[in-house]
């Protein structure tokens, strides 16, 4: 843990969580190194053998703290796409220890900063709320990477409104240190945005959204197939996660529900496509999409309730093979 003096010293640390490796770093520290001095602020990268070009970047942005993970604890392969969440989990983790600021915010190297973002975070911060999340926008103008955002960030599009919320995205997500340290040993072996931001609310600190902390997903191309492996198997990981210590009638109830899941997104997804003023045509060619990916989602939740991982693996290998 870092001493007292050292978090005397730094107001705000930033980790960028490595999902599309080497160069999608680089974009964005290009866009975070711009907006802050790094007499008060940081920002850390942890990466591990399965990113481990990433640290080649360490003669360009020397100011920059790359950390090299070598216990990756149950993310044990890069090939799987259970293990790439895992990884990412297990590398958001490893930077929120090694963290010393007051505030530590969290992004990942598919977004990029407004130019504002860091400024926005120390304001927002003045507020009394243990985690503030921001806006969220699509700058890739593609069917499939709408109907990826829809699924994923919809509702941190804006226009928003500021107000307390249940959920916020680690894509751009900000919290006070104290209130992180109150529960490290929910995020001490892995981060997981759901449970975090469950425990604070439960524990009666604030999540709150602030729509001027932006940043824009530049998520890179991909596959029908690959986004549709990817919905079923993040949304089992979900399902894990939400009955970790759920009763078997509760988690027979969650897998019951799951039958009106697909139609209840994809009317959330009209909704704020319709809210974000989108135009026909991108509604037309990206709402189909994001039906297939959502019952994706839906189906990965199910066996997730039900089977745990060894049901959804058997799931995918069976869709694999089809």
């Amino acid at each position: 843990m870092p001493s007292e003096d050292q978090i005397a010293e730094t107001n705000l640390t930033i980790i960028v969580t490595v999902v599309g490796g080497k160069k999608l770093v680089r974009r964005c520290l290009t866009a975070l190194c711009s907006q802050i001095d790094f007499v008060t602020t940081e920002v850390i990268i942890p990466y591990d053998r399965w990113s481990a070009d990433v640290g080649d970047l360490r003669e360009e942005f020397d100011q920059v703290r790359f950390h090299f993970i070598s216990d990756l604890g149950a993310a044990s392969s890069a090939e799987i796409t259970s293990h790439q969440h895992r990884l990412y989990d297990r590398r958001r983790a490893v930077g929120l220890s090694l963290a010393r600021g007051r505030i530590i915010a969290m992004t990942e190297d598919y977004a990029v900063p407004a130019e504002d973002w860091c400024s926005r975070i120390r304001t927002a911060h003045q507020q009394p709320y243990a985690a503030i999340g921001g806006a969220i926008e699509n700058a890739v103008d593609r069917p499939l990477n709408w109907a990826l955002y829809y699924c994923d960030f919809g509702r941190y599009g804006n226009p928003l409104q500021p107000g307390e919320v249940e959920y916020a995205s680690d894509v751009n997500i900000a919290y006070k240190r104290e209130a992180l340290e109150a529960i490290r040993e929910i995020w001490s072996a892995a981060y997981h945005e759901t449970t975090i931001n469950w425990t604070l609310r439960s524990r009666g600190d604030g999540v709150f959204l602030d729509p001027g902390m932006v940043v824009y997903e530049h998520r890179p191309g991909i596959t029908f197939l690959q986004a549709l492996r990817e919905r079923v198997e993040w949304g089992r990981i979900f399902a894990e996660t939400r009955i970790s210590k759920c009763s078997p009638w509760r988690r027979m109830c969650y897998a019951g529900g799951v039958a009106i899941l697909p139609a209840l997104l994809l009317f959330r997804v009209f909704k704020h496509m319709l809210r974000q003023h989108r135009s026909v045509s991108q509604i037309t060619q990206a709402l189909p999409l994001a039906a297939c990916l959502l019952l994706g989602w839906a189906l990965g939740e199910f066996t997730g309730y039900l089977g745990g991982r060894e049901a959804g693996e058997i799931f995918l290998a069976t869709a694999t093979q089809v």
